[in-house]
């Protein structure tokens, strides 16, 4: 079995060649040792989700299938990807893979109805998507955690049947990932060796608490405070996710997408206004159609501002008001 050990060794580094001691720690953490990379932002969780995606079909769906004693936690997350997928292309193709057995007017008729449905399929992923995104980057802003924020994960797996020789897999979960055992241990490490201070991280969190005055040790707070808005955001966007997903999908449902030509950008941003404003008219049927989409509409936009307020209201609050300082000639401090 391949065997992973910590190459990050307590000793006082000699002046000599200190800088180039220092380099090598930091080369051999970032080989052998779980850590956050030093990019963070869209091309990252664009490289995650396509791992995740190539994993799901050609390792994790296999190995749940065998049984194997290596499948995880993380694996089991990941492998939504492909249900939704398969489901998604499921609903598209039920509006139009007999098209070739109908005539050319019930072609054209479905054809308007598949267009219409896959409208709805990518909205419907891309609001669940965008509301993620904005309140996660509205909660960043306001207090400085990043609840996208990835770590490399290096998992050791035990030897397979019939075969002698472990495999270590790269995983990517989210550094906020678990609410009560974030990896703070992480996040101090990376600021060590990387900023120069192991509360790099906890310390910018406390700045935009409002609490001026640095604290002797922040963990105690701080942790309290991420925990806080972890929770929080995770029950609002499990809410308002698919509230706006709702609200794609009756977006995607509207008499504008018939006609959209996917061959044109131009046009499909067009076809997508035209729809929004479809959506928001209504039809003059009854009560329910004249109103349901200046409902949805609000309802999105109010569950998208709860995701961000809601989390953050009580993040801040008056240093004066912290209990927990900490006496610098302690080791810990029960309060």
């Amino acid at each position: 079995m391949q065997q992973i050990t910590s190459p990050l060794i307590s000793k006082a580094p000699s002046k000599v060649g200190y800088h180039t001691d220092k380099d090598k720690i930091k080369e051999e953490y970032a080989k052998n040792e779980p850590h956050i990379p030093k990019k963070q932002g869209f091309a990252t969780n664009a490289k995650v989700y396509a791992h995740k995606l190539t994993n799901d079909i050609l390792t994790y769906y296999l190995k749940g299938f065998q049984g194997s004693k290596n499948s995880d936690f993380y694996e089991y997350l990941s492998m939504g990807i492909v249900p939704n997928l398969i489901g998604s292309f499921m609903l598209i193709y039920t509006s139009c893979g007999a098209n070739k057995f109908f005539n050319s007017q019930d072609s054209a008729s479905a054809t308007k109805g598949a267009k219409m449905m896959g409208a709805g399929v990518v909205l419907f992923a891309l609001g669940k998507w965008l509301h993620s995104k904005i309140s996660d980057s509205a909660i960043k802003h306001s207090t400085g955690i990043d609840l996208e924020q990835k770590y490399i994960n290096k998992s050791v797996e035990l030897p397979e049947k019939g075969s002698d020789q472990a495999v270590v897999r790269i995983q990517y979960p989210g550094v906020f990932d678990s609410v009560p055992f974030f990896r703070s241990d992480l996040m101090a490490r990376d600021g060590e060796l990387n900023h120069g201070s192991r509360y790099y991280h906890k310390d910018k969190i406390a700045k935009k608490a409002g609490i001026d005055k640095k604290l002797n040790s922040p963990d105690q707070e701080i942790d309290k405070r991420i925990r806080g808005v972890k929770a929080r955001a995770t029950a609002l966007q499990n809410i308002g996710k698919y509230l706006v997903a709702a609200t794609s999908v009756a977006l995607g449902s509207q008499e504008a997408f018939k006609n959209v030509n996917l061959k044109s950008i131009k046009n499909i941003i067009k076809t997508t206004k035209t729809a929004f404003i479809q959506l928001w008219k209504g039809t003059n049927r009854n009560f329910l159609t004249k109103h349901s989409g200046k409902a949805l509409l609000a309802l999105s936009g109010v569950a998208t501002l709860l995701s961000w307020i809601v989390p953050v209201a009580n993040f801040k609050y008056k240093p004066e008001t912290i209990k927990e300082q900490l006496d610098p000639n302690k080791e810990t401090e029960v309060c």
